[in-house]
This record gives structure tokens, C-alpha cells and sequence, in this order.
């Protein structure tokens, strides 16, 4: 027992040593509680929100992407489409005037009207297609030269197709020719059109956008050549082919005479002034095959107040005469003295030419 207490009274030293503080002990901050809870619910926050912008950029990124893809694609189309269209043109060109230069067979006028007539028809074929294919919104200016060339096309040969049978009789042709012979204007305008409007439009609208495509063809109607066919007098000697019919003259005289001139049913005399209707819209030029010789090819000028005007007969016979039918594109100012002068031009062999020319003074009414 003594041993006992004297240790617990060593005990009772130790705490008597002790510092006693008057100040309550402050808590412990725990681990887990509201300030460490709300650290970790803006994280996660933040977590969430990053993840949020990552997927809606990705989804804009693809959304953009597919816009990108499909618009690509919609030109592709338009290029292909466009292409073979052009490409079929091209080939209606191509027998148009394989025709025209008498390749197909032709024997009559009215064969050869009902081929143009086919050539035609599948122009206005190919425009229908190329008004009802799809056109992306870049292409617009594009889309408008392509319907302007196939539209010049059919237009011109639907012209053609009417003026074959008149243009390849023997009389009254002027009025026939000078009809083909615009509408071949209008051919090398739809040429002109596609070659600097339209098929650089395309071309310069995928290249900006980086988009490979169908290569484009030349897409031409006319040949190489073409010039040839604005002649007045190289058409005549293809209509005659087209027809079959002899483009040389035969042997022995030729020679041709303006027998006379008349304006809006006025006959002209070159030895006095001549009053003529301010409404008359042509002037007839009545011409004789004055040789033995069959002539084919017999084109007409006529000079009014400096304008020159053309006409042409695709054939006389022998002792036959034919009325050339010039239509007045530019009238003089009325009631004012105009010079009218009118040449026969000469064939070949023809060796008089003084009676193929007359000069007249005509006053068109006030």
C-alpha cells in the first residue's frame, strides 16, 4: 500500500504541473464537411461545362462538315449534269451539219427539213432537261448562260427547219436564206456563250470552292469552220448540196440580168426620182438567167443610202427568171433623195456584165 501512493501521488505532481487555459479548445475542421463539398461540386461543375463545349464543338464541327460534303456533292452533280447535256449538244451540232454538208444522205428539201426538224426537237429535249435539273445557289449565273445557249440553239434551227423548203427552191429565196443565215448567227452566239460565259463560270465557281468534278466539254455546235457558214454565198452552195443537187454550172454562155427593181410594189426607173411607201419593208429584184447555162448560187447587193443589203436565188435554169426578196433593215429619213443601187453579181464564165447593175434615186414618203 505504500508503494501504491507513493505513486499515484507522482501522478498528482505531473498534473499539478499542468497550464491550465481559460479559452474553450476550438473543434477540429473535419475532412468531410461544406466548404470541402462545395470545392468539389465546382469542379465537377467546371468538369461539366468543358465537356459540354467540347461536344457542342464537335457537333458544330460535324454539322459543318456535312453542309460542306453535301454542298460539294450538289456541285458535283450540277457539273455532270450539265456536262453530259453539253456533250449531247455538241453531237446534235455535229450531225446538223454533217447534214448541211450533204453527208446524210439527203435527196429532197423535205428530208432535209425533217432532219433539222429531229435536230431541233432534241435541242428543245436537252433544254427541257437543263431547266429541270438541280442548280446550287453559286452556279446561279452559270445555270442562266447554259439556258441562254440552249435556247439560241433550238430557236435557230426551229428558224432553219421552216426556211429549208423556200430556201432551196429555185425562186423568190432571199427572204429563206436571210433567215438561215441569222439563225447560223445565232448558232455562233450560243457557241460564244458557253465557251466565255458559261463553261468558265462552272469551272471558276468548283475551282474557289477546291471541288473535283466531271471535266467539262467543248460543247460547241458549230465547227471549226464556222465563219464559213455567216457567208451568204458559201450557204447557198450548202443548201444546194444539201439537196442534192449540182453545184457546178454546165458548159456553154453564161451570163445573168437585173430585169428590175421594186419597193413596196413601186417599180423603179433609174431615170427619175422614185416615191416610194414609207411603210415598204423589202426591196424585189427580179433577175433572168440571160445564158444557156443552168446557174446556181446567184447572190444580190443592194446598196440603200450606205447600208449594203444581200440577197441571194439558190439556182436559175437556163433562160429562167427569179425575184430576190431583200427585206429593208434600216430606212432612210423620209421625204429625203436616197441612192439605191442594185448589182447582179456575176457567175462564173460570165463574161457581159454591164446589164447586172442599175442605180436609182428613191424618196421613201414622209
Amino acid at each position: 500500500m505504500f508503494i501504491l501512493r507513493r505513486g499515484l501521488a507522482f501522478l498528482d505532481e505531473e498534473q499539478d504541473d499542468l497550464v491550465v487555459s481559460d479559452e474553450p479548445e476550438r473543434p477540429r475542421r473535419r475532412v468531410g464537411g461544406p466548404e470541402r463539398r462545395r470545392q468539389q461540386f465546382l469542379v465537377r461543375r467546371l468538369i461539366g461545362v468543358g465537356i459540354g463545349v467540347a461536344f457542342l464543338i464537335l457537333i458544330v464541327v460535324g454539322f459543318r462538315g456535312c453542309l460542306e460534303a453535301r454542298s460539294d456533292r450538289a456541285l458535283r452533280n450540277y457539273d455532270a449534269d450539265v456536262a453530259t447535256i453539253m456533250q449531247q449538244s455538241e453531237q446534235s451540232g455535229r450531225d446538223f451539219f454533217n447534214l448541211l454538208n450533204g453527208t446524210s444522205g439527203s435527196s429532197s428539201s423535205l428530208d432535209a427539213q425533217q432532219e433539222v426538224l429531229r435536230q431541233r426537237d432534241t435541242s428543245q429535249t436537252l433544254l427541257d432537261r437543263a431547266h429541270d435539273i438541280s442548280v446550287p445557289g453559286k452556279m446561279h449565273d452559270a445555270q442562266n448562260a447554259v439556258i441562254q445557249t440552249l435556247t439560241l440553239r433550238r430557236d435557230a434551227l426551229s428558224s432553219i427547219a421552216e426556211s429549208v423548203p423556200q430556201a432551196t427552191a429555185r425562186t423568190q429565196t432571199g427572204n429563206a436564206v436571210e433567215t438561215i443565215s441569222n439563225a447560223m448567227g445565232s448558232l455562233y452566239a450560243s457557241d460564244v456563250l458557253w465557251t466565255q460565259i458559261g463553261k468558265p463560270e462552272i469551272e471558276n465557281v468548283l475551282d474557289d470552292e477546291g471541288v473535283d468534278a466531271t471535266p467539262l466539254p467543248n460543247g460547241r455546235f458549230m465547227p471549226a469552220n464556222a465563219t464559213d457558214y455567216l457567208n451568204q454565198t458559201t450557204l447557198v452552195s450548202k443548201l444546194n448540196t444539201l439537196t442534192g443537187q449540182a453545184t457546178t454550172t454546165t458548159g456553154g454562155v453564161h451570163g445573168l440580168q437585173l430585169e428590175s427593181t421594186s419597193i413596196g410594189g413601186t417599180t423603179l426607173t433609174p431615170d427619175s426620182t422614185n416615191s416610194v411607201s414609207a411603210d415598204a419593208q423589202e426591196i424585189d429584184i427580179q433577175v433572168t438567167n440571160s445564158g444557156d447555162s443552168d446557174e446556181t448560187g446567184i447572190s444580190v447587193t443592194a446598196t440603200l443610202g450606205g447600208s449594203q443589203l444581200n440577197g441571194q436565188l439558190q439556182a436559175l435554169s437556163a433562160g429562167e427568171s427569179g425575184t430576190v426578196k431583200i427585206p429593208i433593215t434600216s430606212k432612210p429619213t423620209p421625204g429625203t433623195d436616197t441612192t439605191l443601187e442594185v448589182v447582179v453579181n456575176p457567175v462564173a464564165g460570165e463574161q457581159i456584165t454591164t446589164n447586172n447593175t442599175s442605180t436609182y434615186t428613191v424618196v421613201f414618203g414622209s
